[in-house]
């Protein structure tokens, strides 16, 4: 890791009601990457959820994974990324795929609990390019907010990958309001968190 640093939690004095999850940031190259393990996405009472993975039929997970400068209302990238999870009976291995930026790429695994660990895993996932990101050890501050799903039971979008956005206030606001109100996407499970902040080192 070069570059970067993560703030301590408590500075981060955000009046948000996303619990925090913590992450690992690092600056590789030209890009920010995050680690991130949601493991509540797949219970382990949750025997259906568990059991269907061994059906031989996809589950799905979909992450919608928003980078913010802290203290204000830009929302400086947004990323999606789907990952899918099942048993293939024949190989007698669980397949885990991955699309990121529009490419697939596959896993395999002998055991379910590890397939499982492997597909909740947000591991090394670009949030935003560095240069897009200003330095500064007083700041400015960024956080990044997932928004998981398990099976989510409205059509899955073709996301091609990243899009940019710079300033979209009526998209922060969009965002308030779902969280004053308790909104959440329909589907089996649903993860909604927040890291903890970082910031870029000076150069």
């Amino acid at each position: 890791m070069r570059g970067l640093v993560a703030a301590p939690v408590l500075a981060f004095a955000r009046p948000d009601t996303l619990p925090i999850r913590r992450a690992v940031f690092e600056e590789v190259g030209t890009s920010v990457l995050m680690t991130l393990s949601l493991p509540t996405l797949f219970r382990r009472y949750d025997k259906d959820a568990l059991d269907s993975i061994d059906s031989g039929f996809d589950t799905t997970l979909h992450f919608t994974i928003k980078l913010w400068q802290h203290g204000s209302r830009r929302l400086v990238d947004t990323r999606e990324l789907v990952v899918r999870i099942r048993r293939d009976p024949w190989k007698k291995r669980y397949v885990v795929s991955t699309r990121e930026d529009g490419a697939w790429t596959k896993r395999l695994f002998t055991e379910r609990d590890a397939a499982v660990a492997a597909a909740v895993k947000l591991d090394r996932v670009k949030v935003a390019a560095a240069a897009d990101l200003e330095r500064g050890e007083d700041g400015p501050y960024y956080f990044v907010t997932v928004l998981a799903l398990r099976n989510p039971l409205l059509p899955e979008a073709d996301f091609a990958g990243s899009t940019s956005a710079q300033g979209r206030d009526l998209e922060w606001f969009g965002r308030l309001v779902d969280v004053l109100a308790g909104e959440r996407a329909e589907a089996e499970e649903t993860v909604n968190v927040r890291t903890n902040p970082f910031y870029l080192v000076p150069r």
